[in-house]
């Protein structure tokens, strides 16, 4: 036998008597590994120890958290209703600029339209007038009416009321002359006059402006954009389950984080059109301030009616929003309850048919049908 194979088989017999002796050996430790039964409790598995209680209905504030943005009560587009170009005012109309309640906001240049009412009331001064002759012969008794009406008549003033006709002879009379639509003619240019200077409706500021001195505008032109600044309105999307606790009137606390205030509104009114997307519905809160502004972000509480005989529980105790867990000789059971509303912190349970023992120590790696120690805690939540 040559001197290499020699060496192959030495190292074969070595490696198999190294593999047997390692066998040997975990054999013999294996043997001497302790059970992992506690001999000192008959052979049974250690339990997770969970904490219970048997909760109490009672009476709860019923605290309904709310938030949203506010707008403006009053905001209003300007239209210009008459033709004629925008003449110098006190005070710009530009985006920003405050305007107090009656204030001037625009003067259109309404010449024009006045000397062509001048002569209009005119013609209408001399259509009567040369009706009087067949007045005095044919209806001699409106005769002294219509004689006063024109020694009262004044070109610079709105039109008088017509003397009321007191035959039929007369107002066909009256109307063959085309006194009747003269006059209503102008009545309608009288009314226009008005419309040549527009004014604040309600104190607040310019949020648009479409419009700069000498431009020439028409009937429907937008002029621009003003907001009241004295009143705002915040809208709020409330659950249903929440809706019946609230009442229009009723004090909404609200406060912004930004400035750190808080401000104190009233509910205003309730829709009653619910969003398809969150099935909630708008609830649209009165508030002012000097520091509010369009658009802001505010949260609220508003205080509803007290709830009765209502079950409370931290809110990550509830399972699906409908199961708690509780204990039923030693073994975890599901259990179905009623959800009447949730907050940020509990969840608001109506009160149990018979007595529970809910386990209120985390739900971490707990499931139904598991086996636990349960540890009565007698302080309730």
């Amino acid at each position: 036998m040559n001197k290499g194979r020699r060496k192959t088989i030495i190292s074969l017999i070595l490696t198999f008597v190294i593999l047997a002796l390692g066998g040997m050996a975990y054999l013999k430790t294996s043997s001497k590994k302790q059970s992992t039964v506690d001999a000192k409790k008959g052979g049974k598995t250690m339990l997770r120890t969970v904490e219970t209680q048997v909760l109490k209905a009672g009476e709860v504030l019923n605290e309904i958290e709310l938030d949203g943005r506010l707008s403006a009560y009053e905001k209003i587009d300007l239209f210009a209703e008459v033709q004629g170009q925008l003449q110098d005012t006190s005070k710009p109309f530009k985006e920003g600029t405050y305007f107090s309640e009656g204030d001037l906001l625009f003067d259109i240049d309404g010449e024009n339209a006045r000397l062509n009412l001048l002569a209009q009331r005119s013609n209408l001064f001399t259509i009567i007038a040369q009706s009087m002759p067949d007045l005095k012969f044919d209806h001699p008794a409106a005769f002294d009416k219509w004689k006063r009406y024109l020694d009262e008549f004044d070109e610079k003033r709105n039109l008088r009321p017509l003397p009321e006709v007191s035959s039929d002879t007369e107002k066909y009379f009256i109307a063959g002359k085309n006194i009747f639509n003269l006059y209503y003619s102008i009545k309608s240019m009288e009314n226009q006059q008005g419309k040549y200077q527009i004014y604040a409706p309600f104190s607040g500021v310019v949020t648009r402006a479409n419009t700069y001195r000498g431009q020439l505008v028409s009937p429907g032109a937008n002029l621009g954009t003003m907001m009241n600044t004295s009143r705002y309105e915040l809208s709020a999307p409330i659950a249903m389950s929440d809706i019946a606790a609230i009442k229009v009137g009723q004090s909404v606390e609200l406060k912004s984080a930004e400035l750190g205030k808080s401000y104190t509104g009233k509910v205003s009114r309730i829709s009653r059109v619910i969003d398809p997307t969150t099935q909630n519905l708008p609830v649209y809160i009165s508030v002012s301030g000097r520091e509010l502004r369009d658009g802001m972000y505010l949260k609220g509480r508003l205080a509803a009616e007290r709830l009765q005989e209502i079950i409370v529980i931290p809110k990550d105790q509830l399972i699906d929003q409908k199961y708690v867990y509780v204990v039923e000789d030693s073994v975890i059971v599901k259990q179905q309850v009623s959800l009447i509303k949730k907050d940020a912190n509990n969840a608001y349970l109506e009160k149990f048919e018979t007595e529970l023992a809910v386990i209120t120590s985390p739900l971490s790696g707990l499931y139904e049908g598991q086996k636990v120690a349960a540890r009565l805690v007698n302080e309730e939540l």
